[in-house]
């Protein structure tokens, strides 16, 4: 039977015809699937959305370890500047003492063990030289931080100053400018008050 317009048909010519067909059904089904798209968006997304979850993670664990050595240096100036300190002298070591002071009882999120603090006196708040726990060019503590304990006398200014390495997640984020070796920053926390007028006591 002769096709349309006078041209012959052969077998040839329908298997293209079909196969082409096929072609085209398969491009238009291929274009609708939506079969493996949750798969493709997800690996695009997931690198990013991790990254964005470990920041957070970071950040709230850092904020949370701050705020624990904020009220620690809190307990610690309570104590001196009532005289509480100096009346539960026992013959201890008094930072050592302090130390206890700031992490017992309550929560840290930090090695007490680590701590380091420096306490000093003066007769006004201008007169006040608080030492820098950190040293920038070593990436290191600072020589000398935290061998320095001046007992409160009444009256005094007296500025307290605490630092702690904490362990740092993820080396690519740096939230204090302290970096303390490749996986470790360093928190610092200060208090500066006035202590009562009590009389002299012994911090030993």
């Amino acid at each position: 039977m002769p096709a349309p317009g006078g041209l012959p048909t052969t077998p040839s010519r329908d298997l293209s015809v079909r196969l082409r067909a096929r072609l085209l059904a398969a491009g238009r089904g291929f274009v609708r699937s939506r079969s493996g798209a949750g798969a493709v968006e997800f690996a695009l997304l997931a690198v990013p959305f991790l990254l964005l979850l470990c920041v957070v993670v970071e950040a709230a664990m850092m904020t949370l370890s701050q705020q624990t050595l904020d009220s620690a240096v809190d307990r610690a100036a309570r104590a001196l500047r009532t005289g509480a300190f100096q009346d539960a002298a026992d013959g201890n070591d008094p930072a050592s003492r302090l130390r206890r002071v700031m992490c017992g009882g309550a929560a840290v999120l930090f090695r007490c063990a680590d701590l380091k603090l420096d306490v000093t006196r003066g007769s006004s708040f201008a007169a006040m030289s608080i030492a820098d726990p950190y040293d920038s060019q070593r990436k290191d503590w600072a020589p000398g931080f935290g061998s320095t304990f001046q007992c409160p006398l009444g009256r005094d200014v007296v500025a307290v100053r605490a630092a702690v390495p904490v362990l740092r997640l993820f080396n690519a984020l740096d939230f204090t400018r302290h970096p303390m070796g490749s996986n470790a920053q360093l928190l610092v926390a200060t208090a500066i008050f006035s202590t009562e007028p009590y009389s002299g006591k012994a911090c030993q």
